[in-house]
């Protein structure tokens, strides 16, 4: 059955049996709640929770229907779900996806249908429950305007929210498809978390030899030594197997805080190939970033120049951390001038203050970088300009800073 043809019948069945103006998005969007929720969906009855009536559709319909749910199925164990195409964001009026008939709110709501045919949860509080439903809002979030402000409210987002919308736009393949590999990828934590052993602790005695050498060029030996001992143990099946999650099996934790280890020290030692190569790499098996490659990559684009790529990253990761935002306000000021960067900078200052101090030479830097710090802290601002320094310097942004900084404190 061609997909046009099938489009029209399922069309057809929507408007015979349904009350509230729906449309084929809709029940694609349904189907997909169904596909990717805790329990497998019961197809004896697929439209179930769709229509306030019982829905019998004739041998067309119905074909059409079991051909759409097939497809579905077959997307979904290749993890390769996505909305129809039809289902885009304006780019010149995107408040118009709050429209009553709009293919992507009408996907959402459809979603939303399905979703509340999940079975309730035992633990509202269980970590992977509550992945679950946060990732199940955000598929709903052009289901109506109150709600999408809501979400964008309590995100904290310092985008516009229609600037947030586009940016969940964006997002909504990759949260429909991780919701597919969930109760997998916790199975995948699970069976990999393994007993301490003898390499285990070989590699911890290597991680403290690392700790404690002040030069970048002796500590990436000692993670390269990790590498080489831990890398041979997981293959591309193993990668493949944890789909984006690989923090989430334990046992290639110590083989992924050494690559990280590694692309910091290359960072410092102006390798900036090999740097970005690995973070993009950690990024990849990470999606959700747990070793923060996102901080010290934005300071190698900024010093680089990379601002497509770094205004990427920022909106990947809408965040207000200390790297972010400074890197931010140093890619607006060599882009548009001191008038437009200086909100941005007043708004880095805010997050944390010592930082212009340790950029300027007002405070002086350890010789090697901290080992832990909080948000907002000396040692944050410490590790920021030991990785980021030489970006400022690059574009001749410290008078800048020196002046709006002197400012500041008058």
């Amino acid at each position: 059955m061609n997909p046009a043809t099938r489009t029209r019948l399922l069309n057809q069945l929507i408007q015979q049996h349904s009350q509230q103006a729906l449309s084929y998005p809709a029940l694609h969007g349904f189907l997909c709640a169904r596909l990717t929720g805790p329990a497998l969906p019961d197809w004896q009855v697929p439209l179930s929770g769709l229509f306030e009536d019982a829905c019998e559709p004739d041998a067309q319909c119905g074909a059409a229907l079991s051909h759409l749910i097939a497809e579905l199925e077959t997307l979904a164990d290749e993890g390769q779900l996505a909305l129809p195409s039809q289902c885009r964001l304006s780019t010149e009026t995107p408040e118009q996806v709050f429209a009553k008939a709009h293919p992507l709110g009408q996907w959402s709501y459809g979603f939303s249908l399905g979703l509340a045919c999940w079975p309730a949860p035992t633990d509202l509080n269980a970590p992977l429950t509550r992945l679950r439903y946060s990732l199940a809002a955000e598929l709903c979030l052009f289901r109506d305007e109150p709600m999408a402000r809501m979400l964008h409210q309590a995100a904290g987002s310092e985008l516009s929210f229609l600037d947030f919308c586009k940016r969940q736009r964006q997002q909504m393949k990759a949260a429909l498809n991780q919701l597919l590999i969930l109760d997998q990828q916790l199975s995948v934590s699970d069976d990999q978390q393994a007993p301490e052993t003898e390499q285990s602790r070989q590699w911890q005695a290597w991680f403290e030899q690392a700790a404690a050498c002040r030069d970048p060029g002796a500590r990436l030996g000692w993670f390269d030594k990790i590498i080489h001992d831990a890398e041979p143990q997981f293959d591309d099946a193993f990668w493949q197997a944890t789909a984006g999650h690989g923090w989430g099996a334990e046992a290639a934790r110590p083989l992924l805080a050494a690559r990280a280890g590694r692309a910091d020290c290359l960072l410092r030692l102006g390798e900036l190939d090999g740097a970005r190569a690995e973070y993009l790499a950690l990024l990849a098996l990470c999606v959700s970033d747990e070793p923060g490659s996102r901080h010290p990559l934005s300071s190698l684009y900024a010093r680089s120049g990379e601002w497509d790529a770094l205004q990427a990253l920022l909106m990947r990761f809408d965040e207000a951390s200390c790297w972010l935002r400074y890197n931010q306000a140093l890619m607006i000021f060599v882009r548009e001038g001191d008038a437009a960067a200086a909100p941005y900078l007043a708004a880095a200052m805010a997050i944390n203050p010592h930082v212009p101090a340790c950029l300027l030479g007002q405070r002086k830097l350890p010789k090697q970088d901290p080992q832990a710090w909080q948000a907002g802290s000396r040692d944050e601002a410490a590790l920021y300009a030991l990785q980021s320094k030489e970006a400022w310097l690059g574009h001749n942004a410290l008078i800048w800073l020196r002046k709006r900084a002197t400012q500041k404190a008058n």
